[in-house]
């Protein structure tokens, strides 16, 4: 992990920036915003944008500046695990969509548009058959815009259902391979774990690991994970085993048992990669107190990177294990995060993770959609999401999606729990840069 960074160039586009103090139209020119989303430099540049936006999709819409028209309130629902096994992380992007939807309404009233945004939440209980119920119910009432859900089992649930009925699903978090699918009505704004995979594999075997045993959910994202990750960790020379769990299942005795007789089986050089949800608590409860799998260092997912549960729960059992090193996808570095960051904490106490932040630009995209086409209606979003998105700078950086809708890529963090002066925390230790196959270090 002593690599150094050498990213590669990249070419500026048409953006904008949102809700910070500077806006950048093109390559070269900079406004000074004085007063955030109510500046008259930002406005002209939203304008731009909705223009560019316009003629690049075959829109133009008349529907954005009157002095003269009545509100219309559009309903986007937001399918988020606020229970289950991703509670954690469901909460979290709450937070986040809170703060868009109130950053998006107060741009839209500066620029006169006569959008104004109304997020209407559904806990999913991170079960695939609660998130298809779920959007039915939401569809019944009229709503055809959708953020989440944030798991691929459930997204897998809820796709036959928005493509039948034209509603656009834009999930922050769902990463399985089986789920890029060219020309559907699900966008995802996180690369697909064709990159996790690599990046996991890498993680493992510059760790000083041949042999890896994969313990992982029986569910798309699960599966999807497992097989990116044997085929990058095979490449490099690696042998696997692994071991499936039932995403029903309350107690894991038997798979730890069968971990810990794999790893007696396998010897030296051996770890564990454990691609798990708050579930994994119990695994990693477990293996501490067993003879065998206490001895070997874990590795995590972003299922379980940044947990606030997995610290409270099972801190000093992660420490015992290696400290859990887990890739999650990270957005780029830019001004407007860290602003957003210190507003998250202080309203709610809490850090936001990489997919609350992913959340909060995936909502100023529907919004945006909606303010160029003048419409909720699922096909024509669909059409021109991509467009608008391509033009978008938020607080994740550049999004750029793929042919199937998927965000093309990415950088991954490497996160472990750690020792600080104020107690046990999740700590950035280096990021895995994909386009130039190496690791940098953060911080000591």
């Amino acid at each position: 992990m002593k690599s150094i960074l050498h990213p590669k160039k990249r070419k500026k586009k048409k953006s904008i920036k949102i809700g910070v103090k500077k806006c950048r139209l093109m390559a070269g020119s900079t406004f000074a915003v004085k007063n955030s989303v109510r500046s008259k430099a930002m406005l002209a540049a939203f304008i731009a944008i909705i223009v560019a936006a316009s003629f690049a999709s075959g829109y133009f819409s008349r529907t954005f500046i009157s002095s003269e028209q009545q509100t219309v309130t559009v309903k986007i629902g937001a399918l988020l695990p606020l229970t289950g096994d991703l509670s954690t992380y469901g909460k979290r992007n709450q937070g986040a969509l809170q703060l868009a939807i109130e950053d998006i309404n107060s741009f839209a009233e500066a620029a006169g548009s006569k959008f104004r945004f109304q997020l209407v939440v559904e806990d999913t209980g991170t079960d695939p058959q609660t998130a298809r119920s779920r959007i039915e119910a939401l569809a019944a009432q009229g709503v055809k815009l959708f953020l989440g859900p944030m798991s691929s089992g459930e997204v897998s649930q809820v796709k036959q259902f928005a493509d039948a009925n034209k509603l656009v699903v834009v999930s922050q978090s769902s990463t399985a391979p089986a789920l890029s699918i060219p020309g559907d009505f699900v966008f995802r704004v996180v690369p697909p774990d064709t990159y996790q995979g690599r990046a996991l594999a890498k993680v493992v075997w510059s760790s000083g690991f041949t042999k890896a045993i994969v313990i992982y959910r029986n569910d798309a994202w699960g599966v999807g994970l497992r097989d990116s990750f044997e085929k990058n960790f095979k490449a490099l020379g690696g042998t696997t085993e692994s071991i499936a769990y039932d995403t029903g299942a309350k107690e894991f005795s038997a798979e730890v048992s069968r971990a810990a007789d794999l790893a007696s089986q396998m010897g030296t050089g051996t770890a564990i990669v454990l691609i798990s949800f708050e579930e994994g608590i119990q695994f990693i409860k477990l293996a501490a107190q067993n003879p065998v799998l206490s001895k070997l260092t874990w590795f995590g997912t972003d299922g379980l990177a940044n947990n606030a549960k997995l610290i409270s729960e099972a801190g000093a059992e992660a420490i015992a294990l290696g400290g859990i090193a887990s890739t999650n996808f990270i957005p780029t570095a830019n001004p407007m995060q860290e602003e957003f960051k210190r507003r998250f904490r202080q309203r709610f106490g809490d850090d936001p993770d990489p997919y609350s932040m992913n959340s909060y630009d995936a909502a100023w995209l529907l919004a945006l959609s909606v303010m160029l086409t003048g419409s909720d209606d699922g096909t024509k979003i669909a059409s021109v999401l991509p467009q608008v998105t391509a033009r978008y700078y938020g607080i994740t950086g550049t999004i750029t999606l793929d042919a199937s809708g998927d965000r093309s890529a990415g950088d991954y963090g490497v996160f472990k729990v750690v020792q600080t002066s104020t107690g046990l925390a999740w700590k950035l230790v280096a990021v895995y840069h994909i386009d130039t196959d190496t690791f940098a270090p953060v911080g000591s």
